[in-house]
């Protein structure tokens, strides 16, 4: 990802900014975190392109990487904060090569021991 800080503005060319996705609408522009469900490598076009279903708890939402098969880190469980412009394809919502950030996972794994592993010897 190149280093480069998501909007924080109200409003983009005249549009709001959806910060959940059930206010995200089409041509708009959305900054949202949250989980992806599903993940696979799809053709759009002639191009191969990933493909990531991001979930915020208030919808879902497609995000769609063209002309790469993989985005490392970017898989299943990972919580992730995006920002495009929304299109409606298919009738569902999509943003094609959102800038995105990996986000620290909200609960971590704990171990058996009650403890979290920092290292290969089960140590904290």
């Amino acid at each position: 990802m190149i280093s480069a800080e998501f909007t924080t503005a109200t409003e983009w060319c005249g549009r709001p900014v959806a910060r959940k996705l059930v206010d995200a609408t089409p041509r708009g522009r959305v900054v949202i975190t949250g989980t992806v469900r599903e993940v696979a490598t799809v053709r759009v076009g002639r191009a191969s392109s990933y493909r990531c279903l991001l979930d915020d708890g208030s919808g879902q939402i497609d995000l769609l990487f063209i002309g790469r098969s993989t985005i490392p880190g970017l898989c299943v469980g990972t919580r992730c904060t995006v920002e495009g412009t929304v299109i409606r394809e298919a009738n569902h919502l999509v943003v094609w090569n959102p800038l995105y950030r990996l986000e620290p996972d909200d609960n971590p794994s704990e171990l058996p021991g009650g403890g979290l592993s920092s290292g290969s010897d089960g140590r904290t």
